[in-house]
């Protein structure tokens, strides 16, 4: 469904479900201008739940003001979707009026009605797993953040392999030059002998570092994990170091996200028993569901998702995150092509990570030339689908606009900084007038 996104301002996008709110449609261009009301029609629809048999109509009234903008009250009921339908009807006098050509042609724009604990989050699109030049990635830590802000992200960590300072190089740059775009520590975490990979998101401490200087005590530490393990898991070893290190991402406040447990080389890099023990065991997270893999390699994801759904029915729910993987913006591959949405309070390092280990994110699969697909909780899914559509397409059109800006101001141009200053809080304004 068209929505003609980019032709008008409609506020709020989310509204509290069981209340009467009232939804204005601003054209934001004279070809977009509404003709007069007496050509207007306007029925509100909901998706989920029609209108019940001898119940009240959701749309309680509408009037198109003198500066041109549609104002529509209505009833949302429950939480679900709603069509905000405008019907142009026919004109008394095709030649004579300027609405003409526009006849009979039906406006369609989408809102969503929220249940309290959706309502007080916010929407964030993030990844945090990706790398730089300083592992095995093409471009610097303050390009890929760059690149990231075009692309439409909110937040990012760069997690080289085996690398915490990267990341850090990349918030340090960007303190110093402005922008709305939330930079956090990260790291992919590679400890002795342990074949897993564990993204450490915003932890405040390199977990890579603190394996290597100390590794007498990582051993002793993960033998006494070892010990504790039952006699069906296998590898008991790469089962106890994941664990201490997802102990040691929490520790310092980060996110701890088991990786890719079906990425193949030559065979599995992790096999069967290592994954089936630490699904069960629960100590990480959240699981990479989708990422990392190029288009000849869709089993790999295929298989992850299967598995989550096996997880699952059988009673063993946690949260899953999209990650890029991507070692390089300009390649043509993997860069957004996998992310995570996350409803959270704020944009704050321990407001993402409360909501994404309380399952408030989806993982989002988008392959270049393909359709989004997206991974959670059912409830999740549609509110988040709705704003795959609804809601990120003018977001990203904001961010893209900041994310040239600050390439530009990377490559020196003073302009673009100064025009960075001036775009300051634009996207963060738009995502609170979506609820207000």
């Amino acid at each position: 469904m068209y929505e003609y996104w980019n032709y008008y301002d409609v506020t709020p996008r989310m509204v509290p479900a069981d209340w009467e709110s009232t939804v204005t449609i601003r054209p934001r261009f004279t070809h977009a201008k509404f003709p007069p009301a007496d050509r207007i029609k306007v029925r509100v629809i909901p998706l989920d739940d029609g209108v019940r048999e001898g119940g009240p109509e959701p749309l309680r009234g509408w009037e198109l003001d003198a500066d041109g903008a549609l104002r529509i009250r209505a009833n949302f009921t429950g939480e679900q979707e709603y069509n905000l339908t405008l019907e142009l009807t026919e004109p008394g006098n095709r030649e004579a009026d300027e609405w003409a050509l526009r006849a009979r042609e039906t406006l369609r724009f989408n809102v969503y009605s929220l249940r309290a604990d959706f309502y007080e989050r916010r929407p964030f699109k993030g990844d945090f797993h990706m790398h730089s030049w300083c592992s095995d990635g093409r471009e610097a830590p303050e390009y890929v953040a760059a690149r990231n802000r075009e692309e439409g992200f909110d937040f990012i960590a760069v997690t080289d392999h085996h690398r915490y300072a990267p990341s850090l190089q990349a918030i340090r740059v960007w303190c110093e030059l402005p922008t709305d775009l939330k930079l956090f520590p990260g790291e992919e975490v590679h400890s002795p002998d342990n074949p897993v990979h564990i993204i450490n998101f915003g932890g405040s401490f390199s977990v890579n570092e603190l394996a290597r200087s100390g590794e007498e005590r990582y051993r002793r530490e993960v033998a006494a994990i070892a010990e504790t393990l039952g006699t069906e898991v296998r590898d008991r070893f790469a089962v106890a170091a994941s664990e201490w290190v997802f102990d040691r991402i929490r520790e310092g406040g980060g996110l701890a996200v088991f990786c890719h447990p079906y990425w193949q080389t030559e065979a599995y890099v992790i096999n069967e028993g290592i994954t089936t023990a630490i699904l069960n065991r629960r100590r990480f997270d959240a699981l990479e569901l989708i990422g990392g893999f190029y288009k000849h390699q869709w089993r790999s994801n295929n298989f992850q998702i299967a598995r989550y759904g096996e997880e699952r029915a059988g009673g063993n729910a946690f949260p899953v995150v999209g990650l890029s993987d991507s070692h390089g913006t300009d390649t043509g591959a993997l860069f957004g092509w996998y992310y995570t949405v996350v409803l959270a309070k704020s944009d704050r390092l321990e407001d993402l990570v409360e909501a994404v280990r309380n399952g408030f994110c989806c993982a989002v699969e988008h392959v270049e030339g393909g359709i989004p697909r997206v991974f959670g909780e059912f409830r999740m899914v549609k509110y988040i689908s709705f704003l795959l559509e609804s809601y990120f397409p003018r977001h990203k059109a904001l961010c893209r606009t900041e994310g040239a800006l600050m390439s530009e101001a990377l490559a020196g141009s003073n302009r673009a900084v100064e025009a960075l200053k001036m775009l300051a809080g634009s996207v963060a304004a738009y995502r609170e007038s979506c609820f207000r």
